[in-house]
């Protein structure tokens, strides 16, 4: 029946309502969706592929950093954020109870009383009468919830506590992420310091070979200006690196929640990491990412409001009473004797609320839609994630291979242009270009070692886990 029928009918109203009652069930128009929204076409296995082997390992402990562990533990402790999100889940709880709170009457206690004085005119005379009145009473209040429509409140408010749940796991996945690529940025840049250092040395030491030919007439003034220019162009990336590793220690101290002091001790090598990553791995993961467990529960959330919103249209029945005495005598307000009450039904049907209520029922329908976008968004985005990363993994494992490669041949080569340059075989521009080479030989696999380690974080923040645990310390 619609609500035109239902205004309109000549029918008696209360059988209207029952004929409403018995249909409610399996009306579509108030029956809650049961699924997420479709999205893309997913397929069972990411398209990208990496090496066989079982995808079932945590992933921070994967690195064998105690240390990292460690810092990642006293994060979800003490980080703002995270507190913040640990205070928004108890809102949420509150807002259930709150919800649930409806379905039960409202019951309040009152105590009254009053003092009246009355004068009374006879003739020339005028006398006056005085009354004191006491009463106590119980006024209540019960909304019977006829269409579920505290029902679908109370759902939405639970889908939002699971949401708020969801987004303070998506934050720590998050946060642990974080922590632990600027942790990576931080070690790649001690060690950067240390190879820049050694790389000092060694320019210094070709100096001061130079320099000694030249005072004996074996190198040109050239010679001395373009190895001294090399040995201050590696001093200036050592400042570069020492800025960076700074910098990244500040930076995890702040995700820590501790002042930025950069005390943190950096270890002087990455983690290595054995484990391959499978060559199948089920897109069924990503029902665990948690920000699109967030994103579907609110989804599901705007939709038990809105059918709120459509049943908003339809009568609402609320039952009222008082009891309680009222008696000139303070000794008697307990008495059962001086005892009154009243009860009363009430049956209200919107007719004109100036189209409120069909523009809270327009927002409801519009908040849904939006719901279904925002949970597509993240779905999509999920979805390039993974296949980004997983991609990205053989890519960056073929490139360090070659630059492994690449350091062996640079080194040699260094080590004949030196020995070429002192025989007077060659010039200094080779032998520079021979010692710069090896240097960013060595620096170029660092980073690519250090882009291997995040990019395989990144993969597991985007399939959501596996589940993040931190050993005991």
């Amino acid at each position: 029946m619609t609500l035109n029928q239902l205004f309109f009918n000549k029918k008696p109203l209360l059988t209207s309502l029952l004929l409403i009652s018995l249909s409610l069930s399996g009306c579509s128009y108030f029956s809650a969706v049961e699924s997420t929204p479709d999205t893309v076409a997913i397929p069972e296995q990411w398209s990208s592929s990496t090496a066989p082997q079982d995808f079932v390992h945590p992933w921070l402990t994967e690195f064998s950093d105690p240390q990292l562990s460690a810092l990642v533990k006293e994060a979800f402790e003490k980080n703002p954020s995270i507190q913040g999100l640990i205070a928004g889940i108890t809102i949420a709880e509150d807002q259930t109870w709150l919800s649930t709170s409806a379905f039960w009457p409202k019951i309040n206690a009152g105590l009254s009383a009053s003092r009246n004085k009355r004068n009374n005119a006879t003739g020339i005379a005028v006398s006056s009468s005085r009354s004191n009145n006491v009463g106590f009473s119980l006024d209540f209040l019960w909304e019977i919830d006829l269409w579920y429509k505290l029902g679908n409140e109370l759902e939405a408010t639970e889908h939002e506590k699971t949401a708020s749940e969801s987004d303070l796991q998506a934050a720590q996945l998050s946060l642990a992420a974080n922590i632990t690529k600027v942790w990576f940025d931080a070690i790649v840049a001690n060690e950067q310091v240390i190879l820049t250092q050694k790389t000092i040395t060694s320019f210094s030491n070709a100096l001061e070979i130079i320099e000694q030919g030249y005072d004996r007439g074996i190198y040109k003034a050239l010679d001395v200006r373009l190895a001294r220019s090399n040995l201050l162009s590696a001093k200036g990336r050592k400042e570069n690196y020492l800025k960076i590793r700074d910098e990244s220690t500040r930076t995890v101290e702040f995700l820590l929640g501790r002042y930025p002091s950069a005390s943190i001790k950096i270890p002087n090598q990455l983690p290595t990491v054995s484990q391959s990553l499978p060559n199948s791995v089920p897109s069924t993961l990503l029902d665990r990412r948690p920000d699109i467990i967030a994103a579907a529960e609110r989804f599901f959330a705007t939709d038990q409001r809105l059918l709120k919103a459509r049943k908003n249209m339809l009568p609402t029945i609320q039952i009222s009473g008082r009891g309680g005495t009222s008696t000139k005598k303070l000794d008697d307000i307990f008495n059962p004797e001086f005892l009154i009450w009243n009860i009363a039904g009430n049956l209200a049907q919107p007719l004109f609320h100036g189209s409120q209520l069909f523009a809270e029922r327009s927002q409801a329908e519009a908040r849904v839609k939006q719901a279904a976008a925002d949970y597509a968004q993240v779905v999509l985005q999920a979805l390039r994630e993974v296949e980004t990363t997983m991609a990205a993994e053989q890519w960056l494992k073929n490139q360090q291979i070659l630059l492994t490669a690449e350091i062996e041949e640079s080194k040699e080569a260094e080590r004949l242009a030196e020995d070429d340059y002192v025989a007077g075989l060659t010039d200094i521009i080779t032998l520079l270009e021979a010692q710069q080479r090896a240097f960013e030989s060595k620096n170029n696999w660092l980073e690519m070692k250090k882009q291997r380690l995040q990019n395989r974080v990144n993969l597991y923040l985007a399939l959501g886990g596996p589940v993040l645990t931190i050993p005991p310390q």
